[in-house]
């Protein structure tokens, strides 16, 4: 287990619960644990608020959905299922009907297949199907030849979501439960929160546009509920998934215990060390920042310099105000939820740094 100054524990924790009295988070579900199990879990929610699924809330992960997915694809590449090199449009004869040059699930789970995402607000308002989503980012082309340039985006992974469906005659759901989360025993972990967690009161709601007001007075007119329920049935490959603090921290401890949890192994340790190896370390023009750099590896991230967390360690975030880390070298996962739609990382670093503060030397 992670060896923990358990006052100074403590103390990340009250971090948590002050930024909810504060009104700065819309609630807090916090967790850490190790290789051998949970150390804690807590959640905070507002007073006076309505809502309080406590501990066992399922909340929207966003791009948290990344590394799950690509987890499936990892399992798949390793039974001879599917193949990482082979371009998409075998699957997918659409892309070369738009004139796109070949990609791979490499290239999408790099993020360098030169395509860029779509207006999704734009599609949700509009009604949009999922067919639709996958039409307008075929149509939205490449940039940049596929492998030239890191830009990281969501859409690509529904495109390869669509061939895994296609090659394998499956819904891509039930690949990802057979070979992700039925092995993990991650029960509550799905696209669409089922209807008996909702009677029960356990789904979490998300504030959009609460922190950063970059939602448009159209978007505004829509209820959070309405637009969380259209974005969550477009059932997006890099960012759909809903899951709770205790399904994470069993996805982190797999990971953290090179590919094993429970005597069920996920992954070989040579996937899980390929992984998770830096590959890109994108600087933006025209106005390089190396300390806001994002660092990635195989559809996970990787610490920057201004992180205490080792060069071993990776996870990702979710734009629904979420973050998962794994620290092997620390013996850490960390699990931060919350319905913060929005420019929250600053936050939610300075939450990651509490917990690696309260670590013993």
């Amino acid at each position: 287990m992670p060896a923990f100054d358990h006052g100074a524990l403590n103390g990340a924790f009250d971090f948590a619960r002050r930024r909810v009295e504060a009104g700065e988070i819309p609630f807090t579900v916090l967790a850490v644990g190790g290789a051998q199990g949970e150390v804690r879990t807590d959640a905070y929610w507002p007073a006076n608020g309505t809502d309080n699924p406590g501990a066992g809330a399922v909340c929207l992960l966003a791009s948290i959905t990344k590394p799950i997915f690509g987890t499936m694809v990892a399992r798949l590449a390793s039974e001879g299922r599917f193949s990482l090199v082979e371009p998409l449009n075998r699957w997918l004869p659409e892309l070369d009907a738009a004139g796109l040059a070949p990609f791979s699930a490499w290239h999408v789970l790099t993020h360098t297949t030169g395509l860029h995402d779509i207006n999704l607000e734009g599609l949700l308002m509009s009604g949009g199907s999922r067919k639709q989503m996958l039409e307008a980012t075929i149509a939205s082309g490449q940039k940049s030849a596929p492998g030239a340039a890191f830009h990281y985006t969501s859409f690509t992974f529904d495109l390869l979501a669509e061939a895994l469906v296609r090659a394998l005659d499956r819904p891509f759901e039930e690949l990802l439960a057979e070979t992700v989360l039925a092995p993990l025993g991650m029960h509550e972990t799905a696209f669409e929160p089922s209807d008996a967690l909702r009677a029960a009161g356990r789904v979490a709601p998300v504030k959009l546009g609460s922190l950063d007001g970059t939602r448009n007075p159209e978007a505004d007119a829509v209820p959070d509920d309405v637009a969380v329920r259209a974005f969550s049935a477009l059932h997006l490959a890099g960012g759909g998934l809903w899951s709770t603090a205790h399904d994470l921290l069993r996805f982190g401890r797999a990971w953290l215990r090179g590919g094993e949890l429970d005597g069920v192994r996920l992954l070989g340790r040579p996937i899980v060390d390929l992984w998770t190896r830096e590959l890109q370390i994108p600087l933006f023009a025209p106005v390089a920042d190396p300390l806001a750099a994002d660092h990635y590896a195989i559809g996970w991230g990787k610490p920057g310099p201004a992180t205490p967390a080792t060069p071993g360690a990776f996870g990702h975030g979710g734009v629904s105000g979420t973050r998962l880390w794994i620290d092997p070298a620390h013996d850490l996962v960390f699990v931060f939820l919350s319905g913060a739609w929005g420019t929250i990382s600053p936050r939610i670093d300075e939450q990651l740094l509490a917990v690696y503060a309260a670590l013993e030397p």
